[in-house]
């Protein structure tokens, strides 16, 4: 389930019909960030991939943009592709430039857009339990 207030979870948009589609992640960024540029939240949010287990988001952010402080949803990462973002946590902060990633710390943490970014969080989730009676 997601959680609607949550600056990353409560924005996505997947249907089954985007699950066998391979993804541009250029074109879909751009097109992102054209959104992002044109609203007020500073950002634009798009899931690209989403299977049991996993999900890939696509950010965008306007330079000044980012997500608010929040807390990680599980083991995440950030792929900063275009652009250069600050991922900070409490004193700690990492300058991603373009073609960098890093761990999301599973502490309260916020991202902010140097300039007009993109990013790719990738969070990793737990898998459902096998209902009883199911052997492994």
């Amino acid at each position: 389930m997601t959680d609607p207030a949550h600056p990353v979870t409560g924005d996505l948009a997947l249907t089954e019909d985007d699950a066998s589609r391979v993804v541009d992640l250029q074109a879909e960024g751009a097109s992102l960030l054209e959104l992002a540029r044109s609203g007020d939240r500073g950002r634009a949010v798009r899931s690209v991939i989403r299977q049991p287990g996993q999900n890939a988001i696509l950010l965008a952010f306007p330079a000044g943009g980012g997500l608010p402080g929040h807390d990680a949803p599980g083991p995440a990462s950030l792929l900063c592709l275009s652009g250069s973002v600050v991922l900070a946590a409490g004193e700690d902060e990492w300058r991603l430039p373009a073609g960098s990633a890093h761990v999301i710390p599973p502490v309260r943490h916020e991202v902010r857009a140097e300039v007009d970014s993109v990013c790719l969080l990738t969070v990793s989730l737990p898998l459902p339990a096998d209902p009883p009676g199911t052997v492994s």
